[in-house]
């Protein structure tokens, strides 16, 4: 059976499965090169379907939800509301097709992925099928006892803060505001305080004014510019609103336990991408898991998984869910791109990977299949030792062109963990959990370490990804750091996804030297 889920909201994406097995799974940006890109696109929906070498024939069943006006483009078929029944047959060119519930979705991403047999699952985002919240609980594979509703919007109040307040601007009509992670890393430079957060509350219920820099937002304190963020005032805000997100979340989880128990809490939506929140609340329960695509870029995978297991009834694995799920590139295709630049490359070697790292020179990794979800976890990232001089401004502000107090991240190697990090959640594989740096190892990941000693780590297992793996452990054997710093692969773009657009990325930058699949490309 050949399954195809189709999200066409913001941060759009496409799903293939065959039988249990997901086949590809991206997102419109990354083909498209326009962020968090929204809708329906024909082309893109070839361009996945020639990736695998398949048809539309081929495609037996098509999960989707009621987007752009209702319709499912270019078919003309009317796609039933679900904002009352959670899921919805019909169908889509004489095909079996179901209308699949936003939240429901956003459940099925984060509990098909988890390591649980039994789950509490929470979303939370700014909204979908008229909803912007929900709780479920799940057992023997099946999602039961759910309950979508609303609440107080935090994901509003994010996005109407950094479009307004501090003036980080829409990429597109369909986008919320991508400013949120942005200022989740300058909260760690202020202070709050009890008034500053009722502030917040009092001027998200004032609702939208004409004369805001976002009119269709809402603003702190009649839309104060908050934009520079040297200033401490820009800072406690963000510090503020960290906080109050952190105290509704806990008041929310609390509820959800006494309603809904388990051991087990499984949380999605854009609401989940906040790392710091996801580590310091989870109320009563002991294990936690966060899928890499919490935000919607999950939706079209939740789709598929929920149609698989249950709708049709079969288990899910609990297995190491591994996010790599992107587009396979032949050895054709990455030779054809190489030939078409002036770069000299060779076959890969990872000593030499290793040497060039030790001369604490970032370098960038394209190999594999791309992730999906926003972060980069090795297949598409740039990596260097975190104790090279200056490390973060560097990469901030000669590579990435990033504002001056975002932080990086860390891949971290399973076994040397729990000597460098303390309150991190044990099994953090796709950067959506944070944890703090032991002072013992703090100078040595400078450029991993943020203000307030925290970070956001991958763990990874020689099961996950043994390229990447061995890599870290022979830099370990070369300089006593079982780490690499890991940021996205990318310029103020969608993370590169072909072996062109690796290269075409790779020639803007201050950087020497690349991983690319199977090969090592100099400039």
């Amino acid at each position: 059976m050949l399954t195809m889920g189709i999200y066409n909201g913001h941060n759009a994406a496409i799903c293939i499965m065959q039988d249990s097995k997901i086949i590809l799974n991206w997102e419109l940006e990354r083909w498209s090169r326009i962020k968090h890109d929204y809708g329906f696109n024909g082309k893109f929906l070839q361009a996945s379907l020639d990736r695998l070498n398949i048809s539309w024939d081929d495609i037996d069943v098509i999960l989707t939800n009621r987007q752009d006006g209702g319709r499912a483009a270019p078919w003309h078929a009317i796609i039933p509301s679900t904002n009352v029944d959670w899921h919805i047959s019909f169908l889509i060119d004489g095909k079996k097709a179901y209308a699949v519930n936003h939240h429901l979705a956003h459940v099925a991403s984060a509990y098909y992925t988890s390591p649980f047999d039994i789950a509490t699952i929470v979303t939370q985002d700014g909204g979908g099928d008229d909803e912007n919240f929900s709780s479920a609980h799940a057992t023997d594979h099946r999602i039961r006892n759910y309950f979508p509703g609303r609440v107080m919007n935090l994901a509003g109040f994010w996005s109407g803060i950094t479009l307004n307040n501090y003036r980080m601007p829409r990429l597109h009509k369909w986008d919320p505001g991508s400013g949120a992670g942005k200022i989740m890393a300058l909260a760690a430079y202020g202070e709050t305080s009890d008034e500053l957060e009722q502030q917040i509350i009092d001027g998200m219920n004032e609702g939208m004014k004409p004369h805001y820099t976002d009119v269709h937002s809402r603003a702190f304190n009649n839309d104060e510019d908050l934009s520079d963020t040297t200033k401490q005032r820009s800072q406690d805000v963000a510090a503020a609103l960290q906080s109050l997100t952190e105290k509704r979340l806990k008041d929310i989880y609390n509820e959800v336990f006494q309603n809904l128990p388990s051991e087990n809490l499984c949380l999605a939506g854009g609401i989940a991408l906040n790392c710091v929140a996801n580590t310091r609340v989870k109320s009563n329960f002991k294990n936690i898991h966060v899928p890499p695509f919490p935000n919607d870029t999950g939706l079209a995978v939740g789709m598929c998984l929920y149609h698989w297991h249950h709708i049709l009834g079969n288990p899910k694995s609990n297995k190491l869910f591994s996010p790599y799920l992107g587009p396979e590139y032949s050895n054709q295709e990455v030779t054809d791109a190489l030939e078409n630049t002036d770069f000299k490359y060779k076959q890969l070697d990872i000593d030499e990977i290793v040497n060039q790292l030790c001369q604490r020179k970032p370098i960038t990794i394209a190999r594999g299949r791309s992730e999906s979800g926003p972060r980069a976890l090795g297949h598409r990232s740039i990596v260097a030792i975190p104790d090279m001089e200056n490390g973060r401004d560097h990469l901030n502000f000669k590579i990435k062109k990033r504002e001056w107090y975002r932080p990086y991240a860390p891949i971290i190697i399973d076994k040397y963990v729990d000597d460098i990090l303390e309150d991190y959640n044990p099994v953090s594989p796709y950067m959506t959990t944070s944890a703090y740096i032991k002072e013992e190892w703090r100078a040595r990941l400078s450029a991993v370490n943020h203000v307030d000693n925290s970070t956001r780590p991958q763990i990874i297992t020689e099961e996950q990804d043994p390229f990447v793996y061995e890599l870290i452990t022979k830099v370990y054997n070369a300089t006593g750091i079982p780490v690499l710093l890991n940021t996205s692969f990318n310029k103020q773009e969608p993370i590169v996804e072909t072996p062109e657009q690796a290269l075409n990325t790779f020639r803007q930058f201050d950087i020497d030297f690349m991983v690319l699949h199977n090969y090592m490309v100099y400039k």
